[in-house]
């Protein structure tokens, strides 16, 4: 019995074909969408990722800031204190050196901002207030070495006074009740005259940018709150009562 050779027609080569065509294409699809999708979440963890080193960042130079401003209030309001005790114990004709004792600071360690702290402000278009950010952050820093060198140059001419006028000579606490006599004097008076204008000169910068500093800080506040949302913490502002 002769057996019918199998002859395919162009139907039974086609319809496998392309269906396989069909489902190749549809699995590449598949592929390119599911690599599609991994690398849209992974991009977007990024942007997340990014977002919340850009807002713990932005707190970074937040703090600095505040940190910065209650430690010039403070001072503010020692000198301010020391001056009307001064005034309420019959010491209003005292020079200004001699009503303003030693000044006590925070034990801080000063950090400047950074511009990587305040990059976010380029992009948000605030070139302004970035600007304003650096410049109240070193204001506020020469007020603290203002402070320190104050404390230093009271602390020598009193040493100088220790050596220079007799125990009987030396008033009652810190300040002195004597005046001095011949070259000792010369240099006594140079001595006050650079204690005066220093005190005089921290009492100017602490006028002029505490109050501006808080201004400042109120507004890199809001700033850094719409740029980054629920990454940066959340909080009332205050100004703390000093």
């Amino acid at each position: 019995m002769d057996v019918e050779p199998n002859i395919l027609t162009s139907k039974d080569i086609w319809v496998p074909l392309v269906a396989a065509i069909v489902g190749g294409a549809l699995s590449l699809l598949g592929s390119f969408f599911a690599l599609w999708l991994a690398n849209k979440h992974s991009v977007k963890q990024e942007e997340e990722a990014d977002k919340k080193r850009g807002a713990e960042l932005a707190y970074g130079a937040f703090h600095k800031l505040l940190e910065a401003h209650n430690s010039a209030a403070n001072l503010q309001r020692q000198i301010h204190e020391m001056f009307e005790n001064a005034d309420n114990t019959e010491g209003g004709e005292l020079e200004p050196w001699a009503k303003v004792m030693e000044l006590v600071g925070s034990d801080r360690v000063v950090q400047a901002v950074t511009p990587n702290e305040t990059a976010f402000l380029i992009g948000t278009g605030r070139a302004e207030l970035l600007n304003n950010v650096h410049l109240i952050d070193r204001r506020l820093m020469n007020i603290d070495a203002c402070s320190v060198k104050y404390n230093e140059q009271r602390a020598e001419f009193w040493v100088f006074a220790e050596k220079n006028l007799s125990e009987t000579e030396i008033g009652e606490g810190t300040r002195i009740a004597a005046e001095f006599e011949g070259n000792a004097g010369r240099m006594a008076d140079a001595r006050v005259m650079r204690l005066n204008n220093l005190l005089g000169q921290l009492m100017e910068f602490l006028e002029r940018d505490v109050n501006e500093a808080w201004s400042i800080i109120e507004q890199f506040h809001a700033a850094a709150t719409l740029h980054f949302g629920t990454h940066y913490p959340k909080f009332n502002l205050e100004k703390a009562a000093l």
